[in-house]
């Protein structure tokens, strides 16, 4: 019976996490919309992991 449980638990959170990663695509996709709307350039910061050592 717990182990129903925990799998029914397990399948929902699975369900749940696509979901918001859906959403949050979703939401990024109409900021692009938005910011190409009004004119907005997108200004890349440096960052260290810019500088992979492994590219050769």
């Amino acid at each position: 019976m717990f182990n129903i449980f925990i799998t029914i638990v397990l399948t929902v959170a699975i369900f749940a996490s696509i979901a918001a990663w859906l959403n949050s695509q979703t939401i990024l996709r109409e900021l692009a919309e938005i910011k190409d709307h009004l004119g907005i350039k997108e200004e890349r910061k440096k960052s260290f992991l810019d500088r992979d050592l492994d590219k050769d």
